[in-house]
């Protein structure tokens, strides 16, 4: 599992270094944007964010399903279900209504071309980020293979990039997300560990 926490953690501490060194969230934001956004990488990055959504978990469950992997079934599905319910209470109740970078940043500074369906509010913390990492880190806890738990800390930490990267996140809620999923992927697996 440690081939997962450290480049998850190193990412956490690069974020973390960033937001000091730019001066605050926004400047944060403004920065990586106008460092790196282009229209190729927008597309990109919109196929990448789809693996913090739950298709692909329930994809990742149904086929353990299909092959009796119980011991993988009941704790994917408990850590959907915490994760759910944990970003819904979160977002909608303790941290509303938490504006999203599109509400806050002045649109003539961006080189986005279209925010069309990039919602404005209840931005904190990251659903499709805690998902992400809810997702790749029990994989990871399912696996000794060091290789692909690297694979997994990669793909966790590319959906949260990409939630910042299409200005629907600041790396705050990134950030956030990611501790939350890795918590409640550990606290299934946890309440799962005599089965």
């Amino acid at each position: 599992m440690k081939y997962f926490l450290l480049p998850a953690s190193l990412f956490l501490l690069a974020c973390g270094i960033f937001l000091f060194a730019a001066g605050g969230k926004e400047e944060a934001q403004l920065a990586f944007h106008h460092a790196i956004y282009n229209e190729t990488g927008r597309w990109i990055m919109s196929m990448v964010t789809t693996w913090g959504e739950g298709a692909l978990f329930a994809i990742v469950i149904i086929a353990f399903v299909f092959d009796l992997r119980w011991k993988m079934v009941f704790p994917l599905l408990t850590g959907a279900g915490l994760s759910a319910v944990l970003v819904a209470i979160f977002k909608k109740i303790v941290f509303s209504p938490s504006p999203r970078p599109l509400a806050v940043l002045d649109t003539a500074q961006l080189l986005i071309s279209d925010s069309t369906g990039i919602p404005l509010q209840f931005a904190f913390p990251s659903g499709h980020t805690t998902t992400a990492f809810v997702l790749f880190t029990m994989l990871a806890l399912f696996t000794t293979r060091k290789v692909i738990q690297i694979a997994l800390a990669f793909c966790a930490i590319m959906v949260g990039l990409s939630r910042v990267y299409l200005m629907a996140h600041w790396f705050t809620d990134i950030m956030a997300g990611a501790v939350l999923g890795m918590a409640i992927a550990w606290l299934s697996v946890w309440l799962w560990r005599g089965y």
